[in-house]
Parts: structure tokens; C-alpha cells; sequence
């Protein structure tokens, strides 16, 4: 039975962006208790095509041609809850049906064009590593599977944090996972260690500026609601050189890079 408390909880204020020194502190615990795991689902996806507009002349010759160029961005689908590719393709339709009726003022411009579990998306360099198609020779299939050479150094979280993300931040709740890609594992230890020998601060070493002059995260950290790590991925053994880079951050050396610092803090 869910108490009054429960609930209070539950709907409580999210926690205020983190700092950058308990940002970098969070990062060194990830990588001196993280653990790894990998994909094991498939998933449906679509890649975000350009719109084109072609002006024809009254013989029929084209005029003009004009690209409206879209973010590099694939839409992407839980199997387990959108399972026929029929059932996938009306989905992206109806979407698109629901962003033309913006256009032409049917609806509330800051209305979803879709809303609802099962889908999110991702940018596409990231998912054309963690997904290989299942079949690169049918243009029609949109089923996705894992890359085994993708996986992730997780940690769970115990209390809710928001965290700074490339794209701006994210709150992991409560019994959610804080996760980085193995493959960044080397750079993100370099730019901690850098803060550790005093030659960075945590806003010079994690932090950038994007295309809008945003303060953002540099590192692609990020986090993964409760049960999405465990029902998305498995346990995997993590690679000999990324269990040579993180044991720079087990107990013993973690404790003096937390120690470190507020010396480099601003």
C-alpha cells in the first residue's frame, strides 16, 4: 500500500543542478565502483529524413530545389510495446500527421506530437554505435539490434541528483543509474585526473560551452530512469585497459582526488 508520505515524496521538488566539485566527485565514484553492462534488446528506429521542396514551371521542369536540413537524430522504439512493424510505421506517420496540423494552425504549437512510454530518441552518431542494423540489406526493416562493443560503465543512485548533459541536464531519481560509454571512459579519466594534479578546475575540465553559448556537460554522462538499466541491459565484463584506467580511482586514490578538490574549485 502506498502511504501519503509516499506519494509526497514522490512528487517532491527535483534537487538543484549539482556543483562542479560535487559534479567531479560523483564522476570519480562512478568510475572507482561503476560496473558494466551492455545491451540486450532490439529496438525499432527511424532516422529523421530532410524536407524537401521542389518549385516546378508550368512545363513540369524543376525550378528550384530546397533542403530544410533536420537535427541528426534517429526515433526510437521499445519492441515490447510497438512489436509489429506495421504498428511502428503508424506511429512515425501519425507523429508527422500531428506536426503538419501545427503547421497549418490546428494545433497548439507547444503541444507533444507524440506523448506516451516506449519511445525516445537519440542522436545519430551515438545510436549507429550502440545499434547495428539486423538486417543492412532490407530498407524496409527497422529493427535495430545491440552492439557488443557498446557498452557502459553504470553506477546505481541512491538519492536523486541532476546532473549536467550535453544537451542540458537531466534529474536521475532514486534507484535510477548514473552511466557513461567504456569508449569514454579514457577521456573522462584523463580530464578528472587533470583536476586532481591541480592543472584544471572541474568547470575548465567538465564543463563547455555549446552552439547557443550554454554552459553544458563535456562528457556524455548520463542517466537512466529506475529499471531501465535492468530491464535493458546485462551484467558484462568491462575491457582490461578500462579496468587499468579506472583503478586509479578505486577507495584509496578516490580519497585524495575528493580531497584535491576544493583546492581547484571556484
Amino acid at each position: 500500500m502506498t502511504t501519503p508520505a509516499a506519494n509526497f515524496n514522490d512528487k517532491a521538488a527535483a534537487p538543484a543542478l549539482i556543483e562542479p566539485a560535487a559534479y567531479q566527485a560523483l564522476l570519480e565514484k562512478l568510475l572507482a565502483e561503476g560496473k558494466g553492462y551492455g545491451k540486450t534488446k532490439n529496438v525499432g528506429a527511424y532516422f529523421l529524413r530532410d524536407i524537401k521542396f521542389v518549385t516546378e514551371m508550368s512545363d513540369g521542369q524543376s525550378e528550384t530545389e530546397v533542403n530544410i536540413k533536420v537535427e541528426k537524430r534517429y526515433i526510437i522504439m521499445d519492441l515490447d510495446q510497438f512489436r509489429s512493424e506495421a504498428v511502428r510505421r503508424l506511429v512515425v506517420e501519425d507523429t508527422a500527421k500531428r506536426w503538419a496540423h501545427k503547421l497549418v494552425g490546428l494545433r497548439d504549437q507547444n503541444s507533444p506530437d507524440f506523448k506516451g512510454a516506449g519511445l525516445w530518441t537519440n542522436k545519430q552518431d551515438s545510436f549507429e554505435f550502440d545499434y547495428l542494423k539486423q538486417d543492412a540489406k532490407d530498407g524496409l526493416s527497422s529493427v535495430w539490434v545491440p552492439n557488443p562493443e557498446a557498452y557502459r560503465v553504470t553506477l546505481a543512485v541512491q538519492d536523486p541528483v541532476c546532473i549536467p548533459c550535453t544537451w542540458g541536464d537531466f534529474t536521475v531519481k532514486k534507484g535510477g543509474t548514473l552511466a557513461v560509454r567504456e569508449r569514454d571512459v579514457k577521456e573522462l579519466a584523463a580530464a578528472l585526473l587533470s583536476i586532481k594534479m591541480g592543472e584544471q578546475t572541474p568547470e575548465q575540465a567538465l564543463y563547455a560551452k555549446n552552439e547557443e553559448g550554454k554552459t553544458v556537460a563535456k562528457f556524455d554522462v548520463y542517466g537512466m530512469e529506475p529499471k531501465f538499466r535492468e530491464n535493458n541491459y546485462d551484467p558484462i565484463s568491462l575491457k582490461p585497459e578500462t579496468l587499468a584506467i579506472t583503478k586509479a580511482f578505486e577507495p584509496s586514490t578516490h580519497i585524495s582526488v575528493t580531497k584535491a578538490a576544493p583546492k581547484t574549485s571556484i
